[in-house]
């Protein structure tokens, strides 16, 4: 499979996309007219001129950066659901006792006969992960999330969260919009990975885990993993060959189960900061202070960030994770968060948070610094260089956030007013989270509804 490319906004550089879940930067695109997806459908843009762009020369006029976070002011959200209803899709209003938005392990197996599950992906990545789990077997595991989808299968609806209305939770089918109100709600909507900062970190060739897994590790052999969490040996663990690097200063949070079958499989793990990284044909080469490493493929699985837009958008809080610098949701007395939602990234883990039965010993030991601070970074992880792109849907770089910190912004919603950070086609569903760990903000941006794009 080849990789699609856009045209950046701003700079006019050729991106390479980079995930695979709907909604995300570039994942979709209207190509004369159009609407495709990128992963599914190949398409390359080629720029005919670039245009240099300075946020700092654009905010050197005290007036328009006065003016610059009063636009958000002017934005018309709306609040009914009935603004978004689309003549072709009808609205079924729905009243249930406990609904979970979701599904992979832990959404799976919070089911029961009283319980509606709607979600867009219901066995989760342990479908394409091959990587072993401590205490029971994947294949074991697969064959239960399977033996609950049949068992329940009037009970699973495959929709997407669109955000909360005055009226009731609103979902989106492939033919009509579902109105849910709930006694309880159980969350499962998961996490994702997200792309690091450095030098070219837009260039083709350059991928998240989640589409490495899914539609790439069976044509490109020799990876190149950033992270320094348990799922970064996971992703490495998939390939026949690889080396893992994390950015120096950052304290790698890996069990001495995935050490030993990273040792096992001859996983290479570096520590040092990425320099520049070139393309070379089909292969890439990645330049650190520590040398030079070739691969087929970078692929980033730095930690899973726990899709907090959902959560808070429902009115939950959330609390910043200083070891593994992740947003993770608090429950409230009618919500619950469970699996990926609270950043776990180990299956067996997730059954266990599924009913209420998280032992925090076996959390600590096979899913380090998710129900415990152990350390307290100094550095974010996300940061191997000092340059990178780090918003790409408004084609924002490092340096634009460095001089918004600069002039005194240094939360995300105020850098948000000021950059345009988090306000393009994934309204904030990457970037936030990466200025977050950047800045250590105890608070991200308003996820307001509708959290994605609805056709109409």
């Amino acid at each position: 499979m080849e990789i699609s490319t856009v045209i950046s906004k701003k700079h006019r550089r050729v991106i390479g996309i980079s995930y695979i879940e709907p909604g995300l930067p570039n994942v979709e695109a209207i190509i004369n007219g159009k609407r495709i997806n990128l992963v599914e459908e190949l398409h390359n843009e080629s720029p005919i001129f670039k245009l240099p762009f300075d946020i700092e020369l654009f905010h050197r006029n005290r007036l328009v950066r006065k003016l610059t976070p009063l636009l958000s002011n002017l934005q018309n959200l709306p609040n009914r659901y009935d603004k978004l209803q689309n003549v072709n899709k009808i609205v079924e209003k729905i009243n249930v006792k406990k609904l979970i938005i979701g599904g992979g392990t832990a959404g799976i197996f919070s089911l029961d006969r009283e319980t509606l599950l709607i979600g867009e992906e219901f066995i989760g990545d342990i479908e394409y992960d091959e990587s072993p789990l401590p205490q029971i077997e994947r294949n074991e595991v697969i064959r239960k999330l399977k033996e609950k989808i049949k068992a329940f299968e009037n009970r699973i609806i495959k929709g997407r969260y669109l955000g909360k209305f005055d009226e009731g939770l609103l979902f989106e089918t492939d033919n009509k919009f579902l109105l849910v109100n709930a006694e309880n709600i159980i969350v499962a909507a998961g996490g994702r990975t997200l792309r690091p900062i450095f030098k070219n970190n837009h260039i083709p060739g350059i991928v998240s885990r989640e589409l490495y897994l899914k539609k790439l590790k069976e044509k490109y052999k020799k990876i190149i993993v950033l992270g320094f969490t348990n799922i970064s040996i996971r992703t490495a663990l998939n390939s026949e060959k690889a080396t893992l690097i994390y950015p120096r200063g950052v304290k790698p949070v890996f069990s001495k189960f995935y050490l030993e079958k990273a040792g096992e499989k001859g996983i290479q793990i570096v520590e040092g900061d990425i320099t520049h990284v070139e393309k070379e044909k089909d292969k890439i080469k990645v330049i650190t202070d520590k040398g030079e490493f070739n691969g087929d493929l970078i692929v980033f699985s730095t930690v899973k960030q726990p899709r907090v837009e959902i959560t808070a958008n429902l009115g939950l809080h959330y609390r910043f994770n200083k070891t593994l610098h992740i947003y993770q949701p608090l429950d409230s007395e009618k919500i619950r968060v469970v699996g990926g939602n609270i950043g776990i990234s180990n299956d067996f883990v997730s059954i266990m948070s599924s009913d209420n039965s998280l032992d925090l010993n076996i959390c600590r030991e096979y899913d380090p610094g998710v129900c415990e601070e152990t350390i307290e970074q100094e550095k974010s992880p996300y940061l191997y260089g000092e340059e990178g792109m780090v918003c790409e849907c408004e084609d924002l770089d490092l340096k634009d956030i460095s001089f918004a910190l600069k002039l005194g912004f240094n939360d995300v919603e105020s850098i948000k007013r000021i950059t345009g950070l988090g306000t393009g086609h994934c309204q904030g569903k990457v970037c936030t989270y990466l200025v977050g760990s950047i800045t250590k903000s105890n608070t991200l941006i308003t996820f307001r509804s509708p959290l994605y794009p609805v056709i109409v």
